[in-house]
């Protein structure tokens, strides 16, 4: 059975006649005829029976019908869903990022333009949300790790100092060594964490090892953890919230900076959603890394 088949004779039982199912089909009336009459002698049965009044649906036609007007009922509804989605009226974006407050205030921008759009957001360090961006588990990535594969297109969101956090009655001065920090109670976020990879990363490199390190898996308890005095911790400059228990604290002869990326795989960079997603960011002024235009 072929769909203009059934479209043929769908029409002609629902406008009642042959002319007018061609006038609505934009097809002759011969045409309608040879594809009823093909549908009826691929599977031996009569769907209308033809008097010199018209034509009219046998009992087979009606039962036809009824599956028929479901079909195209439902074809007309898929037809709408994928409408509105490419106008973004309606769909999904799953976001994962290593720190919602960077994210949150671009959400605000988006929801703004796109309110039909539902949202929503997963946190993880920077190698669990590669995988669920592989795994196709969420949309978008936003993330200090930006992975050197043709397979993701990246654009670069902001670059800022790494500082020491710590509380704020810690006696410091305006700066720190680290020297000073291998000395003192470490708090580093869990393995995946482009930070503690940074940090320990250079300890090595000048042969320090840390005296004391507790670890611990969300910004939110690494930051209580600081203000109740359990040690100092390593975040990007832009992380500092606006607890007034905490203090950020230059980091004396170490110039590392945390980059912050938006990817997506490059496979579904063509989805309405996601690529909607990345000119909002575009059209802030920011640049995409070599390499990493949006497909046209």
């Amino acid at each position: 059975m072929r769909h203009a088949q059934l479209k043929a004779f769908h029409a002609v039982a629902l406008h009642g006649g042959f002319s007018r199912a061609a006038e609505r089909l934009g097809l002759t009336q011969p045409a309608v005829s040879d594809h009823v009459r093909k549908l009826e002698e691929a599977y031996g049965v009569q769907l209308f029976s033809r008097t010199a009044k018209g034509v009219g649906l046998t009992a087979m036609g009606r039962n036809l019908f009824a599956i028929a007007e479901r079909m195209f009922e439902a074809e007309t509804e898929a037809r709408d869903l994928l409408s509105r989605a490419r106008t973004l009226e309606e769909g999904q974006l799953t976001i994962g990022a290593d720190a919602a407050v960077h994210i949150l205030p671009r959400l605000v921008r988006f929801r703004a333009s796109y309110p039909r759009i539902a949202i929503r957001l997963v946190t993880g360090n920077s190698a669990e949300l590669l995988e669920r961006l592989e795994a196709f588990a969420i949309d978008v990535a936003v993330t200090a790790e930006c992975p050197a594969s043709d397979a993701f297109l990246s654009l670069q969101l902001r670059q800022d100092r790494l500082v020491a956090v710590m509380e704020r009655g810690a006696a410091t001065g305006g700066r720190v060594t680290l020297d000073r920090l291998a000395d003192m109670p470490l708090i580093l976020r869990e393995e995946g964490s482009v930070t503690r990879r940074l940090l320990i990363e250079e300890f090595r490199a000048r042969g320090l090892k840390p005296a004391n390190m507790i670890e611990i898996e969300s910004r939110e308890a690494v930051r209580e953890a600081i203000a109740q005095g359990l040690g100092v911790a390593i975040m990007s400059e832009g992380e500092l919230s606006a607890d007034p228990r905490l203090k950020g604290v230059a980091i004396s002869g170490w110039p590392a900076r945390m980059e912050e990326w938006l990817l997506c795989l490059k496979s579904r960079a063509g989805l309405h959603v996601i690529r909607s997603f990345f000119e909002m960011h575009e059209d802030s002024g920011l640049r995409p890394a070599l390499g990493t235009k949006m497909p046209p």
